[in-house]
């Protein structure tokens, strides 16, 4: 593993009697991406989709695919869409001091600031986090070389799953979803460990029921400013328009 070996090469040169720390490893560092540290890497178009199945007894009973695009330019300039199998459930537009969002294709609707969605931005981010929750503690990393993405340095690693060290004592049934298999790959950004580009398959059991989830993860055009225009249409809903337009003036 990567991991041991970095924290092997970081007592070269340390006295003995020093404590010594293992250096955060790329892979390590990914875990807990933020936001600020997504949007150093200045304009770029990030896409994630998580796509579920849910087995039991071998028959298929639910599936669904979540999808995230966002333009981003930086905090005031960014367009956010979420899909849910296929529709558009919410979008968010920030630019040119306009915020505005909307539910499906409902109409749009101004916002104050744009914070609302710069949170969900923000959840967006975490699409790692959201589709592997359940293998936290089980995520192992093979490095597997170096890459270039739209002209940075990156780095392959190859996405496993740790074993569970032996249990002691009488085996016990569990009662939750476990961690069963866990595959493929994941490209990172060297300058900000940052996932460029992962595809990850994971499997989950609990007696005759299997969660199979697939994670993918593209960022792209990294360094190109985003075309990001606000809504063509007027803002807000029926009632909100009527209110806008000028008042008839009163009889005599």
């Amino acid at each position: 593993m990567i991991g041991s070996s970095l924290g092997l090469l970081a007592m070269l040169g340390c006295p003995s009697s020093a404590p010594t720390e293992k250096p955060a490893t790329i892979e390590g560092v990914s875990q807990a991406i933020t936001f600020d540290s997504v949007s150093r890497l200045g304009p770029h178009f990030s896409s994630s989709s998580i796509h579920r199945q849910e087995h039991r007894g071998g028959e298929l009973t639910a599936e669904s695919t979540e999808s995230i695009e966002i333009a981003w330019n930086n905090p005031e300039s960014f367009h956010f869409q979420r899909h849910v199998d296929g529709e558009l459930s919410f979008e968010a537009i920030v630019h040119e001091g306009l915020s505005a969002s909307r539910e499906g294709r409902g109409p749009w609707r101004e916002e104050f600031d744009g914070e609302r969605a710069r949170m969900d931005v923000y959840t967006a981010w975490n699409a790692w986090d959201e589709a592997l929750a359940g293998f936290r503690e089980r995520i192992g990393f093979d490095e597997a070389g170096s890459s270039v993405i739209d002209g940075r340095p990156a780095q392959r690693f190859q996405v496993i799953l740790v074993p569970l060290p032996e249990p002691s004592g009488r085996k016990r049934t569990s009662k939750r979803m476990l961690p069963h298999a866990l595959k493929g790959e994941v490209v990172l950004d060297k300058a900000t460990a940052v996932r460029l580009r992962a595809d990850v398959t994971a499997t989950e059991v609990q007696g005759d029921i299997r969660k199979w989830t697939q994670l993918k993860i593209t960022r792209s055009g990294i360094g190109e400013l985003q075309g990001i225009e606000p809504p063509q249409a007027q803002l807000g809903t029926a009632g909100d328009l009527l209110k806008k337009m000028p008042q008839r003036p009163k009889s005599q």
